[in-house]
C-alpha cells in the first residue's frame, strides 16, 4: 500500500505532526521515532507499516441511509473511532482530536483522511442526534449506524469493547463503557495503525 518510501515518510511525518498540535505529545515521539527507524535505523520497525491483526469488512449506513463499506472507502485513507453521542468527556476529547488531526493533516500536508464515528449506542444515537453531534466538531466526520448485530461484527472486528451501564432513575439515563481507541485504515482497507487513550501510538 506504500507506494515510495517518500509517500510513507510523508504520511507519518504529517499524522505526527497533526498529532503534536492537538496536544498528544507522547505519540508525536513515538512516530518521530518510528519515522526515524524507517531510515533504516531498525529493520523491525519499518515492517511494522504492514497490515495488522485487527479490523476487517465491515458495512454500516450513514445518517442519510447511505451504505459505508470497507469497499467504498477504499482508495481513502480511514480515521475510525467507536463512541457515542450521550458521552460526558471521553468522546468529546476524541471527536476534537480526530477533526483536529483531520484538519492539518490536509491543510499542512495534503493528506486526506476521511473521519468515521460508528455509534455503539443504537437506542439514542438516531440519525437526526448523529448528525447533530458530529457537526459540532466537524462536518467532514461520517456518522455511522447499523443492526445490533453489525454493530456487534464490527465491534469484534476492532476488538471495541463495549458495556452498557446501569440505569436508575431515568432507563435512558445510562453510561456505555467502551474502549477508546482510534484506528488508522490504509486506501486498501489494511489496518495499519491505532493509539489508544493514555497508551499512545501502536503499528504492531
Amino acid at each position: 500500500y506504500w507506494k515510495t518510501t517518500t509517500s510513507r515518510k510523508k504520511f507519518l511525518m504529517a499524522l505526527s505532526a497533526a498529532c503534536f498540535f492537538s496536544g498528544i505529545g507522547k505519540m508525536y515521539y513515538k512516530l518521530l521515532e518510528d519515522y526515524k527507524s524507517s531510515r533504516g535505523k531498525t529493520k523491525t520497525k519499518v515492517r511494522s507499516y504492514g497490515e495488522l491483526s485487527v479490523g476487517g469488512p465491515f458495512e454500516l449506513v450513514d445518517t442519510k441511509g447511505n451504505i459505508v463499506s470497507t469497499e467504498t472507502l477504499k482508495g481513502n485513507w480511514v480515521l475510525l473511532y467507536f463512541g457515542f453521542t450521550y458521552c460526558p468527556d471521553i468522546c468529546p476529547e476524541q471527536m476534537e482530536l480526530m477533526a483536529n488531526v483531520t484538519d492539518i493533516a490536509q491543510n499542512e500536508h495534503g493528506i486526506v483522511l476521511v473521519p468515521i464515528m460508528i455509534t455503539i449506542d443504537l437506542e439514542r444515537d438516531t440519525p437526526e442526534v448523529l448528525d447533530e453531534y458530529v457537526a459540532e466538531y466537524s462536518s467532514k466526520i461520517v456518522a455511522l449506524r447499523g443492526t445490533e448485530q453489525q454493530i456487534d461484527d464490527v465491534c469484534n472486528l476492532y476488538r471495541c469493547y463495549r458495556s452498557k451501564g446501569q440505569a436508575y432513575d431515568d432507563p435512558n439515563d445510562y453510561i456505555l463503557d467502551h474502549t477508546v481507541t482510534q484506528y488508522i485504515i490504509n486506501p486498501e482497507g489494511k489496518t495499519v495503525g491505532y493509539f489508544m487513550s493514555n497508551r499512545g501510538w501502536k503499528t504492531e
